[in-house]
């Protein structure tokens, strides 16, 4: 006589509910370090701490040079040639940029 003996459906249940627990165990007893959230976290404040000091490291290398009087010359010169071009020919900054505003396009000669 061959008898098999079904596992009950409850029995069932309490082995395949063991194996999530015995992991959630076994995360449990893990060291901070090795989970990653943590990690995430830390990376935003470490991140900024590291951009401070490069910048700390630019300000304290020393002041900017100082421009002397001929480069603030050539400065101007190049300043009244841009004012005193054709519109057409001025840098965005100064002339209209007519292709957002509807104006009138001007015809390169």
């Amino acid at each position: 006589m061959n008898v098999t003996i079904r596992p009950q459906p409850q029995d069932e249940m309490q082995a395949r509910n063991a194996q999530p627990q015995e992991e959630m165990q076994a995360r449990a007893t893990r060291p901070w370090w090795k989970e990653p959230y943590v990690w995430m976290v830390i990376a935003g404040p470490l991140s900024a701490v590291v951009a401070c000091a490069i910048t700390a490291v630019y300000i304290f290398q020393g002041p900017d040079r100082v421009i002397s009087e001929e480069q603030y010359r050539e400065g101007l010169a190049i300043r009244q040639q841009v004012q005193t071009a054709a519109p057409a020919m001025q840098p965005a900054l100064l002339g209209r940029n007519h292709s957002a505003t509807g104006g009138p396009a001007h015809v390169k000669p």
